[in-house]
This record gives C-alpha cells, sequence and structure tokens, in this order.
C-alpha cells in the first residue's frame, strides 16, 4: 500500500508539478502573446473576421482553421514530445500538441481584436492519465469550452475530451 501511495505521489509532482514548470504553455499562468506576427497569420486573421458576422463565428472559424491545420495523438504527444518546445507560430501543418495548438488559438483570438485575453481562460483537467488542457472562451454571456486538440477523436466545439485527454 505505501509502494501505490508514492507511485501517486511521485505521478503527482513529476506531471502535476514538474511538466507544468518546463513545458512552454502548460504553466500555472498565461503565457505572453507576441507583439508581432508573421504576415501569413496576420493574412489568415483578417479573412476570418471579415468572414465572420459575429464573435461566435469568428471563435467557430478560429477553431476550425486549427483543427483543420492541426491534429492531436495520444502517441504522438509521448512519442514527439520535443514538439511542445518548439514555436508553434512556424510550425508546419501536422501534430500539435494541446499546449501549442491552444495558444495558437488564443492569438488568433485575441489578435483579430474581437476577444481580450481575459475573456480566455486555460484549463487543465484534473485526475487526467495524461496532463491535457483546454480552453474557455467567453462569449458575449455564454462560456464556451474549446478544446481543438480533441478533434481527432470527434469532440466537438462546446465540448472537451476528459480522463484520456
Amino acid at each position: 500500500m505505501i509502494i501505490i501511495f508514492w507511485i501517486v505521489v511521485s505521478y503527482l509532482v513529476i506531471v502535476w508539478i514538474g511538466l507544468r514548470l518546463i513545458v512552454p504553455n502548460l504553466g500555472f499562468k498565461k503565457q505572453a502573446l507576441p507583439e508581432t506576427i508573421p504576415a501569413e497569420l496576420t493574412g489568415v486573421i483578417q479573412k476570418l473576421n471579415t468572414e465572420s458576422k459575429d464573435d461566435l463565428e469568428y471563435l467557430t472559424k478560429a477553431y476550425t482553421f486549427i483543427t483543420s491545420k492541426y491534429r492531436g495523438g495520444r502517441i504522438k504527444t509521448i512519442t514527439n514530445f520535443w514538439v511542445a518546445f518548439q514555436d508553434p507560430i512556424i510550425r508546419p501543418a501536422g501534430f500539435l500538441p494541446c499546449t501549442s495548438q491552444n495558444y495558437l488559438l488564443r492569438l488568433i483570438l485575441v489578435k483579430s481584436g474581437r476577444f481580450k485575453d481575459s475573456d480566455i481562460e486555460i484549463r487543465v483537467i484534473p485526475l487526467n492519465l495524461f496532463i491535457h488542457q483546454y480552453l474557455r472562451v467567453r462569449v458575449g454571456e455564454k462560456t464556451i469550452a474549446v478544446d481543438p486538440w480533441s478533434a481527432f477523436w470527434g469532440v466537438p466545439l462546446g465540448k472537451k475530451s476528459a480522463f484520456v485527454g
């Protein structure tokens, strides 16, 4: 019984504290957004802004942009862990960890001028098999769960994965 206790304590210390201190965008507070962004991303933001009639539609289009370009994957999160340490702004399409997808989505939302950083809350799922992060975005009077990493599992906008994210 003592061994199980120490395994659980070790897991909590390593995952809930250790990883959150070293993995970019997974910390205990929001990482600052850059002042300037590449022209290509600025163009995407302007296009989405022009095509959207309101903030909810903008959020939906931004979410679709992220989920069409990047995907999650539990095995890839483990086997390609170094991707979490790379600059997500310049990553090509393909696998991207939840922390990086959320950072990019947050960047797109804030740089649009439609959302303030205070409208976006970063959440970490408790008691998860692996540490997993999603966003809660305030749109008007509603708060919407946004988990682009989990889209590859069929989790839609407005929902989040739980326990195995």
